[in-house]
């Protein structure tokens, strides 16, 4: 039986980006389909959220494209972006005191008309999803009085309210418990799997980014150091290249990290 082909979502080809004379990216080329869970993984100023920037259209690279299907990202329009592609930055801060559900409810910006109301279907949709992220028992709690793990689920599940095609996570999870982190990689999994929901994810978590991700992109520099199956690329070679770690790997389970080199 041949193996299906999945649609392409979202690819970058051959990106290079500056900021002024210093050369952040160079020759990126990233792709990933329908239903993937992609990890981007690498030390602290190898790229990653300017690539993530690029990818949704924040960012224009200084050579290269970035395609949503057969769409260029910089020349959709932003509400036709808001509609397939959604970012959840590590600090994702709201001044604004909403309440939790108020904050939620702003997900469904992009597919509303200006005068347009919340439909009943569309409600029971926020509830559902708040119920999976665990942010109902929130509703009523402004925002601003929030923990920083209770802030992330909040503008996770605002994002899943935004119904994209393409999830783009910036750390979204670093000030979640290994047991939140786990439940909602879990829920983003199935949701993959579900609806075909594609999930971009820059993981410093790398044991979480192992077990779930699909793919594997690891950035060093501001270029790719290696690309595929968290098994094929998160060697021991790639430990000491891009982490300057000595690992120990164990096939089909993980790894362990021994010390620094």
């Amino acid at each position: 039986m041949s193996k299906k082909v999945l649609p392409m979502r979202l690819s970058a080809q051959h990106i290079d980006f500056y900021y002024g004379s210093r050369h952040i990216l160079t020759d990126i080329s990233i792709k990933v389909c329908a239903g993937e869970y992609l990890s981007l993984i690498g030390p602290n100023g190898s790229g990653k959220s300017t690539l993530f920037q690029i990818l949704c259209g924040l960012k224009n690279p200084k050579k290269g494209t970035v395609f949503y299907d057969d769409e260029a990202v910089q020349k959709m329009s932003a509400r036709h972006r808001a509609q397939c592609i959604a970012i959840v930055q590590q600090n994702a801060k709201q001044a604004m005191p909403f309440t939790c559900l108020e904050s939620i409810i702003l997900g469904l910006h992009p597919h509303q008309g200006r005068f347009d109301t919340i439909s009943d279907a569309q409600y029971g949709r926020v509830r559902q999803l708040m119920e999976l992220t665990d942010t109902w028992r929130l509703s009523e709690h402004p925002v601003t009085q929030l923990s920083g793990g209770e802030r992330q689920r909040v503008a996770l599940c605002r994002a899943l309210v935004q119904e994209p095609k393409v999830l783009l996570l910036d750390e979204a999870m670093s000030e979640l418990d290994i047991a939140a982190r786990m439940q909602m990689s879990g829920l983003l999994k199935t949701l993959c799997a579900d609806t075909g929901l594609t999930v971009m994810a820059i993981h410093h978590d790398l044991n979480l980014a192992y077990r779930f991700s699909d793919k594997i992109y690891a950035l060093k520099d501001g270029r790719c150091a290696g690309f595929g199956a968290p098994e094929e690329v998160m060697t021991e070679e790639l430990f000491r290249h891009v982490f300057s770690v000595k690992a120990e790997i164990f096939t089909n389970k993980g790894f362990f990290i021994q010390n620094t080199l």
